[in-house]
């Protein structure tokens, strides 16, 4: 009896110490890959785009106008009354606002217009736009995603605002360009096509090089050097640049969810892939999963779409951050690489990118 009592009594001991060691490693385990909460959230009615200043300010654009704030603390110290896509010169001495056709330049310190790029025939409606100034200020590349436009990519000079080069995409799949990203040295410049596609220009030539991929892509990303682009989409890959091989890639497990075929649904569905690398060329920040499909998840989990900061030298996820609620919008990593942000359609979540 006392032989059997001390076998229970073994047996409990065993138990309790098994169920310890497991919480413990359970613990260790969701600890080691809790998705970290952000440290600003802002919010807005409505954001249409967002872009740094070099000083490290946020502007943030809604259909009607634009602010600038200082950041992260979001205090509002300038608005201009002009709204759309945004995109800021390497000097930060430009603001440039894109939609309906034309891109509108603006002094950024006084906030004074200083001419307007008619770039296609007006519209009533506000489209996407890709807007990039090259790495030396001199020339802005300019996309719309409206079908009339088609695949074409448009050259100014900011100086004299005047139309230099276009390119199309002669691709009979290539229905209009969205996304672009000029390499470091600005002799290239990378543009996404929709509903799939991505090309390399010769910025100089005025010509398309060569057809990078054919799958859907969002977000476009060359590292600092220039020896890397990231290509968000169904599929994030990371290619080296100049023979443009394939370094490495993530593929995520699609979400059952309600779709209605179509022309245009591989760029509905891949909407949110959205990639960003940090300023020292460290980081890639991509999605940790497939998006969400919003009110028309089946699964009982509320829309969640998590972020993976990952090392760019081998894609390996190192942090996983609380992401937006339902599509990622943009990311774009601070000047001085100590924060991300991922720009909502009506907020700014903010992390902190280590700590």
């Amino acid at each position: 009896m006392q032989r059997h009592s001390l076998l229970a009594g073994i047996a409990v001991v065993a138990v309790v110490a098994l169920a310890a060691l497991c919480f413990l490693v359970g613990g260790t385990v969701f600890w080691g890959t809790r998705e970290v909460q952000p440290a600003h959230v802002w919010e807005f009615p409505a954001v249409r785009s967002a872009a740094f200043l070099p000083d490290g300010r946020l502007a943030v654009a809604a259909d009607e106008r634009t602010t600038i704030y200082s950041f992260p603390d979001e205090r509002a110290l300038q608005t201009i009354p002009d709204g759309g896509y945004l995109a800021i010169s390497p000097d930060g001495a430009t603001l440039a606002v894109g939609s309906r056709g034309a891109v509108r330049l603006y002094a950024t310190e006084a906030g004074l217009p200083q001419g307007t790029l008619t770039c296609w025939p007006a519209a009533s409606s506000i489209a996407m736009m890709g807007i990039a100034f090259s790495p030396d200020g001199r020339l802005l590349a300019v996309t719309e995603q409206r079908l009339p436009n088609g695949p074409e990519v448009q050259f100014w000079d900011v100086a004299t605002r005047r139309k230099v080069g276009a390119i199309r995409v002669d691709d009979p799949e290539a229905r209009v360009a969205g996304s672009l990203a000029f390499s470091p040295d600005g002799r290239y410049l990378a543009v996404a096509t929709a509903p799939r596609g991505v090309w390399l220009l010769d910025v100089e030539r005025q010509e398309v090089v060569q057809a990078l991929q054919r799958g859907p892509s969002e977000s476009l990303a060359f590292s600092p050097d220039g020896a890397l682009l990231s290509v968000g989409g169904a599929t994030i890959r990371t290619y080296a640049a100049g023979a443009w091989r394939l370094v490495h890639e993530q593929t995520f497990k699609e979400s059952r969810a309600i779709s209605v075929p179509g022309p245009d649904d591989d760029l509905i569905r891949h909407r949110g892939m959205v990639v960003a690398i940090s300023p020292d060329g460290r980081w890639l920040a991509t999605p940790d999963r497939y998006p969400p499909h919003d009110s028309l998840t089946l699964r009982g989990e509320p829309p969640h779409h998590p972020i993976a900061l990952r090392r760019l030298a081998d894609g390996k996820r190192v942090r996983v951050l609380s992401g937006s609620p339902q599509r990622l919008g943009k990311l774009l990593f601070s000047p001085d690489g100590r924060w991300l942000a991922d720009i909502g359609l009506s907020q700014v979540r903010i992390w902190p990118v280590e700590g």
